[in-house]
């Protein structure tokens, strides 16, 4: 098996680090083949081979090495993807470098970021004994973020958000479900215009965070009404007629998992107020049809829909919503995180692409690029699907202008005239306003951390923006 070594060069020491790490590693009998190599400065000499070992090195212009934001962004973006061309296993030695180097080594490490099997390692050097060492650095912090990237890893055909967002209102929403998800007991709603993702987030970080991979979802849509009792409940043989046998209703299968009810406003009025006692009560207790005997089902509720929280509380009933309400994550349209477009279409076009002719990485163009900063994207994810789509039918390897060209141009036949209705909240022009004033709090506090930032940057009190933003918890609760 192939043995990778990754590391900073040490700028106070040279090769040497490099060298005795490499022969440290040997005597753990850790043969390391190739060595990727992060130096700052382009004149550097660096040989071809040391030790055995191949060397490539990496050239990361550094303005200041104590920026952990900067080496973050850096090694995330130009060294993980060489990273992962690499067969075989990887081994970071954390130490030559700032603080800040290693720290980002271990917050990548903590975040999964690494392939499946990164071994960390730490290196000592005395001049005065001339002696090395190489201890292996025990850091085995789990974080949502490293499962999430496992599971990206072990299905990379599947379009799944990036948990490191770029965007400050996605990150936020992410950070909101990965908080919420680890109540238990308690129901998670999840909101978000159509194409937004929904489904996956709960089948991927949902499912990942509360630990539950057993997932029965329901399409409140297609229930019918005279049947849904019996399709969540079950029957008892006899307690209709058809009913010729005992059937097991989704909440006995959900038993030990999550039930979700996908787009739960078209839940039947009369099953929802059934099954408010059911969600109330912490054993889950509910009477199959027909049945004189109370049953027990343990499973984690989750609910999304397409509709807003005051059309929803309209939909519902009253103490059905109010016992789905209490944990709310609004899931953002892709137009409103713009800077994360790039990756929601690589992941995409990879879901998408079944032909081996197609390259790996999704095709980028000016005109793309000016295309997805400009498109309303009414349909989200869906609106990239039939992009990927029309690529794939148009496509020509030795033209890829044109093949975009003509993609683009099918693509904006389709394109609204106006942008939809929610990009500014709903309701009358007052509660839009509120609508937007909230936003602008909430994008300047994650933005700026603190709310005395965010007032010096938009020159407004602190209070204001307080003031400002408690309407949008108030719309969330």
């Amino acid at each position: 098996m192939t043995e990778v070594l990754l590391c900073w060069h040490s700028k106070g020491n040279g090769l040497v680090v490099l060298e005795q790490a490499i022969k440290s590693l040997r005597n753990r009998r850790i043969l390391v083949d190739k060595v990727v190599y992060l130096v700052q400065e382009a004149d550097l000499n660096i040989p071809a081979t040391l030790e055995g070992a191949s060397i490539e090195g990496i050239e990361l212009s550094v303005e200041d090495p104590t920026k952990h934001e900067d080496i973050y962004a850096l090694v995330k973006d130009n060294v993980l993807p060489r990273v992962f061309e690499c067969e075989g296993t990887l081994h970071v030695n954390v130490s030559p470098g700032t603080p800040a180097m290693h720290s980002v080594w271990l917050i990548l490490h903590a975040g999964g970021a690494f392939p499946v099997g990164t071994r960390l390692w730490s290196s000592q050097y005395s001049r005065e004994t001339k002696r090395a060492r190489i201890d292996p650095v025990n850091f085995a912090v789990n974080t949502y973020l490293s499962e999430i990237n496992k599971l990206q890893r072990l299905e990379p055909e599947r379009a799944i958000y990036e948990p490191d967002a770029l965007s400050p209102v996605r990150r936020s929403a992410l950070d909101r479900l990965a908080r919420y998800s680890r109540v238990t007991g308690a129901p998670l709603l999840i909101l978000g215009e159509r194409g937004t993702g929904k489904t996956r987030l709960v089948e991927t970080y949902v499912t990942t965070l509360k630990n539950c991979e057993n997932v029965v979802t329901v399409a409140c849509g297609g229930l019918d009404s005279t049947l849904a009792e019996s399709v969540l409940f079950g029957h008892h043989k006899g307690a209709f007629t058809g009913a010729e046998q005992d059937r097991k209703g989704l909440l006995a299968e959900a038993h030990g998992g999550i039930l979700f009810l996908d787009e739960v406003q078209d839940l039947p009025k009369l099953v929802q107020r059934k099954l408010v006692r059911v969600f109330q009560d912490r054993k889950r207790r509910y009477r199959p049809v027909g049945s004189d005997k109370e049953e027990i089902a343990d499973f984690e509720l989750v609910c999304a829909s397409n509709l807003s929280v005051d059309e929803l509380r309209k939909r519902l009933d009253d103490d059905f919503f109010d016992r789905l309400s209490h944990l709310v994550v609004q899931v953002p349209s892709l137009r409103e995180c713009r800077e994360d477009l790039r990756g929601d279409w690589l992941k995409v076009w990879r879901e998408i692409r079944q032909r081996g002719d197609l390259p790996l990485e999704a095709p980028w163009s000016v005109a793309l690029e000016g295309a997805m900063k400009n498109h309303p994207l009414p349909g989200n994810l869906r609106d990239l699907q039939r992009l990927a789509v029309l690529v794939i039918a148009w496509w020509n390897r030795a033209d890829l202008d044109a093949t975009l060209e003509s993609a683009l141009q099918e693509w904006s036949r389709w394109t609204p005239s106006t942008i939809l209705d929610s990009t500014f909240g709903n309701g009358s022009r007052s509660e839009r306003t509120k609508w937007f004033r909230a936003r602008l709090a909430q994008w300047a506090k994650e933005t700026y951390s603190t709310w005395v930032a965010a007032g010096e940057a938009l020159d407004c009190d602190e209070k204001t923006l307080r003031q400002d933003v408690v309407f949008l918890r108030r719309e969330n609760s």
